[in-house]
């Protein structure tokens, strides 16, 4: 299968490849850079990035995973799990038909142009550095990362801003943003 590799000039154009994608469940792959935010005050890295190529899934039913992992846990049939989720940050974009992307926004800020990918993740490599490329290691952050909650039940769900997103594979397309070369960069020399 070809692929077809388009540049974008804004995350808006992103949005509008992922709005047409669909609501299949699909693997996709990209490329991000992020902030780290989530990080303790102490930390001497001020202004860290990660860098990073992920894989993963989008529209994939949240509620039905969970129902699925804990029928299996209690040797219960799924159709007598009834799973409810709890309150979120975000809410979905949807299509006319009510259908959810796998297109987030801030509930409390619907309107700001924040839009977020969000994703199930299944493979992530990952390299820190300053914002002047100096590299920064992993083991040189870990100290200041905080603990993070894990659920046997739930799956990780990540939520990455579309401005974030320097690449996205999808369906046979590559979307790139204009400085999608730094952040390969970045990737090799990591």
């Amino acid at each position: 299968m070809d692929k077809t590799i388009v540049r974008i000039e804004s995350e808006l154009e992103m949005l509008g490849f992922i709005k047409t994608n669909g609501t299949q469940c699909r693997f996709v792959s990209m490329v991000t850079e992020t902030p780290v935010k989530n990080i303790k005050a102490a930390c001497p890295f001020k202004g860290v990035i990660k860098t990073s190529r992920k894989r993963g899934m989008i529209n994939v039913n949240f509620s039905a995973s969970v129902g699925r992992k804990l029928a299996a846990s209690l040797g219960l049939p799924e159709k007598d799990i009834e799973y409810i989720p709890g309150e979120t940050w975000y809410q979905h974009l949807t299509t006319v038909d009510g259908k959810s992307l796998p297109v987030v926004v801030n509930k409390k800020t619907p309107d700001n142009g924040e839009y977020y990918l969000q994703y199930f993740p299944t493979s992530s490599e990952n390299v820190y550095h300053m914002p002047n490329g100096e590299p920064v290691q992993e083991s040189q952050l870990e100290p200041y990362f905080y603990a993070k909650a894990k659920s046997d039940f739930k799956p990780t769900v990540i939520s990455i801003k579309l401005s974030n997103i320097k690449e996205l594979r999808a369906s046979g397309v590559i979307m790139q943003a204009e400085d999608i070369d730094e952040a390969k960069a970045a990737l090799a020399n990591g």
